[in-house]
């Protein structure tokens, strides 16, 4: 069985603020730095931010099942400012997914404004994992929420 799930926020800072944050290995140490209950830490594998950048992300002590997870970012296009990864080893994959995605748009609403959307796309075989997916997004939501707050406070716009 394969879906999706998305959600979206209005964000009111220009696209290319958004996407300094989204688009960049800052995303993570913002997680880390600002969510600790989401995440413990974010270790760079290989690469720099840039398609094909693997990344280790581990979990706080105590998170109930999965400790860590290695994701791979395959596609980190600047100029449509969307990146997509995918779960390459440990958590999802380890739960018995057979895919697990995660991408991130900006989308440029007007000078001033923009869209951040993120969608998660996974493959399963037991249907009750895909109906648990929903309660996966839940931290992204969060993610999405916080960085509106981050970057509306932080921006010049």
């Amino acid at each position: 069985m394969k879906g999706t799930i998305s959600d979206e926020i209005e964000v009111n800072v220009p696209a290319n603020v958004a996407w300094e944050l989204y688009g960049t290995l800052h995303l993570s140490r913002f997680i880390v730095q600002e969510l600790p209950t989401l995440l413990d830490k974010v270790d760079v594998i290989e690469g720099d931010g840039s398609t094909g950048t693997v990344l280790k992300i581990t979990f706080p002590q105590g998170t109930p099942g999965i400790p860590y997870f290695k994701e791979r970012l395959n596609i980190v296009d600047d100029e449509k400012r969307y990146k997509q990864s995918e779960v390459i080893e440990g958590g999802y994959v380890d739960l018995g997914y057979i895919f697990y995605g995660i991408r991130f748009e900006v989308i440029e609403k007007d000078e001033k404004s923009c869209i951040t959307k993120f969608t998660v796309s996974y493959e399963v075989e037991d249907v009750n994992l895909a109906n648990h997916a929903f309660t996966m997004v839940e931290p992204l939501q969060t993610v999405i929420k916080s960085a509106k707050t981050y970057l509306i406070t932080n921006s010049n716009n």
